[in-house]
């Protein structure tokens, strides 16, 4: 990563301190946990799932030790990729590792986002080498659909993916290779190791962990090795999700506060759609 970016954002991700990780329900956050594992030595202690939050009986529940992965929490730190802001004006999360937080997007600002994934936002920051062969380059590329910019037919998307390969993250090797392809053989990479939105998600069953992903052969393309955890998650905390549309017409007037107070993650998963969680008391 351009050491100017890096310099941008929350620092505390130097700190010699054994972090306890939140992983939540997909490959981008299970990827850019192993990465976190094999370069920081951080474990994964919490499953969060929107809707519910299980620890393993090593979690300390001290919130100062939690680290959220590809996760939008609004208090504590988090690596993450999301649009976080509805209003130019809403207050952000200050330990959020998120360029969409550094480059202060919001709502009225969408499409300028950082269309990336969490996973390469740590890839880069921690500078590990890129997957030897193309096709595990590929796949670094197909997680979140961060190729999707460069085959987009509107301007600001394809300006956005060159700029956050190129010019912040360094990977013009990557930017290479989505010349060399076409959209549609990325599509097939999300059949062949079930990293589908519906079918590639991570669950709990009676507090194990389990997913479709083809996490083995998806380890060997990527020349990094991803696995769940093998510890029970037990019942920590329980959330309400909720996810909805907002009005185009008070796109740049409806702040954070008028749709939700005091959320533990919110993002803006669409220009006009926001989806956040609060936790239930008692």
């Amino acid at each position: 990563m351009r050491e100017l970016y890096k310099d941008k954002l929350p620092q505390w991700f130097k700190e010699d301190k054994r972090y306890e990780l939140i992983l939540s329900d997909d490959i981008d956050s299970l990827a850019s946990c192993m990465v976190l594992k094999e370069v920081k030595n951080w474990n994964i202690e919490y499953f969060y799932n929107f809707k519910g939050m299980g620890k393993t009986k090593r979690a300390t529940e001290n919130v100062d030790n939690q680290v959220g992965v590809d996760i939008a929490l609004c208090n504590g730190k988090t690596f993450d990729n999301h649009v976080v802001k509805l209003h130019r004006e809403d207050e952000v999360n200050p330990l959020s590792i998120n360029f969409n937080v550094m480059e202060e997007i919001h709502r009225g600002k969408y499409f300028q986002k950082y269309c990336g994934s969490t996973l390469l936002l740590v890839w880069s920051l921690f500078d590990l080498p890129l997957p030897k062969s193309e096709e595990g380059k590929m796949i670094l590329l197909a997680i979140d659909s961060t190729q999707s910019g460069y085959y987009s037919t509107y301007d600001n998307d394809k300006r956005a993916n060159k700029h956050y390969l190129c010019n912040v993250l360094e990977f013009e090797e990557l930017y290479d290779v989505l010349g060399r392809h076409k959209s549609h053989e990325f599509a097939k990479l999300y059949n062949k190791y079930s990293m589908g939105r519906h079918n590639g998600k991570i669950v709990a069953d009676k507090g194990k962990l389990t997913t479709n992903l083809k996490l083995d052969e998806l380890s060997k393309e990527l020349d990094i090795s991803l696995e769940l955890p093998t510890d029970l998650f037990y019942n920590y905390k329980e959330f309400d999700l909720i996810e909805h549309e907002l009005a185009y017409s008070r796109m740049y007037s409806t702040k954070r506060d008028d749709v939700v107070s005091n959320p533990y993650s919110l993002a803006v998963t669409g220009q006009n759609y926001v989806k956040y969680s609060t936790e239930r008391e008692g």
